[in-house]
Parts: C-alpha cells; structure tokens; sequence
C-alpha cells in the first residue's frame, strides 16, 4: 500500500456502522482491502429460488418489446428479466442498422457483454429467446417493417420504452425526434397491441428540475411535442441559434424533451395500462448481476472515474448538496416492479413513480467522491495519469482558478514534450472534454431537489417478501448500504470500464506509490514557492514602511 492517506472522519459519522472510528477502520483494513478480486463475489439472492413470485408469475410466457436495449439500463433490463424468469415467452428488440454493424450483429455483440456471464450459468440458451427488430427510436413507426409491426401487434404484452438521446449536448432537433417522437410512436403502436398488459416509459427525475421540489405527478410542460416540432420547422437552419430561447429554464435539450414526451403520454395514454418511472442519476450495480459493473462514463461515474485515474484534479460542485445516486440494478428491479403494478392495478389512474435515494438514504456529492477514491486507492488502475486527490469547490471562479494551475499548465507542458518527442499532442484535448463535462453536469452538482417518493414506497409495500428479495429497488439504508456500494464502485471501473486484468493490481499499486511520492513532492516545491513569495512580500512591504 501507498503511505497513510488522512481520512476525514465525518466518512464514518455518517456512513459506515461497521467502522465507527478512523483508528477502527486502520485496524480493521484487512476486511477492507484484500488482493483477492472484490467483484467475484455474487451475492446469494442473485441466484435465489423464484417460487412463490407474483411478479415471476406475470411475466410468464409474456411477450416483452424493448426498446433502448443497447443502452446500460436497457442490457440490465434484458439480464434481470430472462434471468428472473426462464419461461419469459419472447423479448423483442428494437435496434437500428449501424454504417459498420448490422442490427443482428449488434445485438449479438451485446449479448457477449459480461453483464450477461451469471445468465449464460442459468440460462444457456437465453439468445434462444431474443428477437431482433430493426428500426430507429427516431423514425415513423419506429422505423419498423409492416411485416415486424404486424408480429408486434399480435404477440406483445409488456412494453418497456426506454430509448433516448441522454447526451446533453444533442441537437434539439435530434433530441425531440427521439425522446418525444419516438414516445408517440411508442403510444400509435401500444394501441394496436391486442394483448398489451403493460407499459413502463423510462423518464428520468431531472424532467422537472427548474424545480426545486419534485412531487410523483405531471406538471405543466414548456410546450406541446406539436408546438415543439412546429418551432423546429419554423427555425430550420437557425434552430441551434434559438434553442436557448426555445428550452428556456431547462438546462439541457435532455431533460427539456423529457418534460415534453411525459406530457405526450399524459395526454395521449389515457386508455393504456402505463407508468412512469423517473431515475434520479443512474450509477453502477449494486449487486446483480454483477458488483459495481458499468460500461459508461456519464453523470456522477464520469466524475468518479477520471478522477480516479488522476486525470480531474478540480470539479466545480457544491460538496454539500445531495447526490442522488441510484444504482442500476435497484432502478431495473422498480421498473420490473412497475410494470407489475400497472398489471394489478390496471384501473386505478397513470402513476409516476420517483426512484430517488436523497429523501431516506442521503449522500452528499463529497462523500460520493471521496469515499470512492479512497476505497479505491487500494484498486487503482495502471492506466493513472496522477495520484487520485481532487479539489471540490462550489465557486466557478475559484474552479477557474484551479483548472488554469493544475489543468491547463500540466496539459500544456504534457503536450509541449510530447511534440518534442515526436508524437501527437492530446492533453490539451482531453482537458477540454473534461472542462466541458463539468460544465455541462454542474447545474445537477451545485442544486439540491426535493423529491417526494410516496408512491414508489408504497409500490415497494404492495410486494410479496419473495417479490421484495428478487426485485429489491428499496433505497434505504436497510436495503442499500453506500458504506458497502462505494467500497467496490473503482474496483469496477477499473475492470469494467478501464479494462484492466486483476493480474496486474501490484503493478498498478507500485505505480500509484510512485505517482504519490510525485504528488508530494511537487506540492511540497509549489507550497515552498508560496512561503517564499508570501515571505519575501511580506519582507518587502516590511521595508517600505520602515524607510517612510
């Protein structure tokens, strides 16, 4: 191990029971921290029995259309249904034709996702039951053939919609023709279904977010999917110009179009057996299939994930406010569980349900990053570019600051030698993806929200004991430990995302130690520079006076 990192001991106050002092958890480090991998360990209920489940039982030979499945949710989606439920009739697979890559392809690349590892144990021929239906979120009819829209009408019973454009910066024209145009087809092909049971639309928390208090009901749109798609034909060529205007106290097209499309369904699923479930910020597994597995770098695992490996040294966030994390696994389980509560409660009205964590199992955006990093220094990653130590600061100002010191001179400097040795430049680069995405995420860092959850709680106590177990989306701390989540969440990136071989975890510590001794030594030159300034100033002004 590197030398002794101090450990702020509000991490035990607040989070741990186990571990009730700094001192205690130093002598408790050997259940920590082990050599042995920490994400091999599958947790019991994984592989429990499923007798006895109600929600087992609705989705036997149940016919499912999906569609986002090539998303990190909607693969989740896939994983916990054939895996909950081997008599799952079909899961019919909306997915689009790539220049490179066909439809049938990409889903077969998808499959031998790892995600998909526990379900090959269980299930050995689970493909058997994948359907592919190309098409495009983002077209009439969804893209789909009349042959396959015909398949679909005579044989689905559960819809899940859960495509969407989630990048920020999206065009706007881009973002509605899929997150809202994409809902209404969504909607067009529901109503032609003969044996529709039910329909889950994936909205996120965020739709609402010039709020402050977000309760589980609709509110009032910024406009119309038909006044928006009027406004893009009106703008033409000069709608990137305008979109300021046109999104108005949204922060982003994202959850602009999101607002949109659950204003869509409010007012054209009034027949239908449809929820509406809104994640707050998705992060990675909890425990199923997998511990900590995630495959992307966005939101709150973006910022964790490049300051793991050295790389974000500032982030402008308010360290205080609440992070409303909520780990993938649990948001899949409430949305199976959702769709299940349409089907038994199908005539009671549309519910909306909030999957939040802030209201009964609080974490602030400090222990989110903090607790991760240092649980992580014991599975560091060999592709680190400096030693994980970040500065969390609340005013843009002082981020500018910082990001001028620490990010752009290094990156400067990096560049500068790589041209000299004959290679191509790329901090500079790097840095301004990373300046970017903080910007475009810090309007979620440095707010907090208050979200009711009353009905995501009482769909929670509508189920079995069994149903509870396999379908656990319960965030309180009874259910969800963050103490236990954060220990092994830089252990997954390291192997998910950073794709590195448990077999070099020494060689990546005795890389971190080197990267540390770095760190302190130039710390050390920049702090003694300081004094000296600060001195010789000081020493100056001393002087000027006692000659007046």
């Amino acid at each position: 191990m590197f030398p002794s990192i101090s450990i702020p001991k509000r991490f035990y106050r607040k989070l741990t029971k186990n571990y009730r002092t700094v001192r205690e958890l130093k002598k408790n480090q050997s259940e920590i921290f082990t050599d042995s991998n920490p994400l091999s360990i599958i947790d019991e209920q994984v592989h429990m029995p499923k007798e006895g489940s109600k929600i087992v039982e609705f989705l036997e030979h149940k016919s499912i259309f999906i569609t986002g499945g090539t998303g990190f949710v909607g693969k989740l989606l896939i994983e916990k249904l054939l895996r909950s439920c081997k008599n799952v009739e079909k899961i019919y697979l909306l997915i689009r034709n790539k220049k490179n890559l066909g439809a049938a392809a990409r889903v077969e690349k998808i499959l031998d996702d790892v995600v998909f590892s526990e379900l090959c144990k269980v299930q050995p021929n689970f493909r058997d039951k994948i359907v592919t239906v190309v098409g495009d979120a983002g077209l009439q009819n969804l893209g789909i053939s009349k042959k396959d829209l015909e398949i679909l009408e005579n044989e689905v019973d559960i819809i899940f919609h859960a495509a969407a454009t989630v990048n920020f910066l999206e065009k706007l024209d881009v973002s509605a023709r899929i997150n809202v145009g994409g809902t209404l087809e969504i909607l067009k092909l529901a109503k032609r279904c003969k044996h529709l049971s039910s329909i889950v639309y994936v909205s996120t928390a965020y739709s609402n977010c010039h709020l402050t208090e977000v309760e589980e009901k609709f509110y009032d749109p910024p406009l119309t999917a038909e006044e928006l798609f009027d406004l893009i034909d009106k703008y033409g060529e000069k709608l990137d110009e305008n979109e300021k205007l046109i999104i108005g106290k949204w922060p982003n097209n994202y959850c602009f179009t999101k607002a949109i499309a659950e204003h869509s369904i409010q007012i054209g699923a009034k027949e239908l057996p449809i929820c509406i479930v809104r994640p707050a910020i998705i992060t990675a597994t909890y425990k199923e299939p997998l511990k900590s597995w995630i495959d992307n770098y966005y939101g709150a695992i973006g910022a964790v994930a490049n300051i793991y490996n050295g790389l974000i040294k500032t982030f402008h966030c308010n360290p205080e406010v609440l992070g409303d994390v909520v780990p993938a696994d649990l948001v899949v389980n409430g949305i199976i569980a959702a769709a299940y509560g349409n089907y038994s409660k199908r005539n009671e009205n549309l519910n909306i349900y909030n999957f939040t964590s802030s209201h009964e199992n609080p974490l602030t955006f400090r222990d989110w990053c903090e607790l991760s990093i240092f649980y992580g220094y014991n599975f560091p990653t060999i592709h680190s570019v400096w030693f994980p130590n970040s500065i969390l600061t609340n005013n843009a100002y002082v981020h500018l600051f910082y990001t001028f010191f620490l990010h752009i001179i290094p990156a400067f400097i990096t560049d500068l030698y790589l041209v000299v040795t004959g290679r191509s430049p790329r901090a500079i680069s790097i840095y301004k993806k990373i300046y970017k995405f903080n910007e475009n995420v810090s309007f979620f860092a440095t707010r907090d929200w208050i979200f009711s959850n009353s009905k995501a709680r009482k769909l929670w106590r509508d189920l079995s004991p069994i149903d509870q177990k396999i379908f656990n989306f319960n965030f309180a701390p009874k259910y969800l430990n963050w103490n236990e989540y954060l220990s092994t969440l830089c252990a997954g990136l390291r192997v998910y995302l950073f794709k590195d071989n448990w077999e070099s975890i020494e060689e990546s510590r005795k890389k971190l130690k080197r990267l540390y001794y770095c760190h302190v030594c130039i710390k050390s030159i920049f702090d003694l520079i300081l004094i000296l300034t600060g001195y010789g100033t000081l020493r100056f002004i001393f002087e000027f006076c006692s000659k007046k």
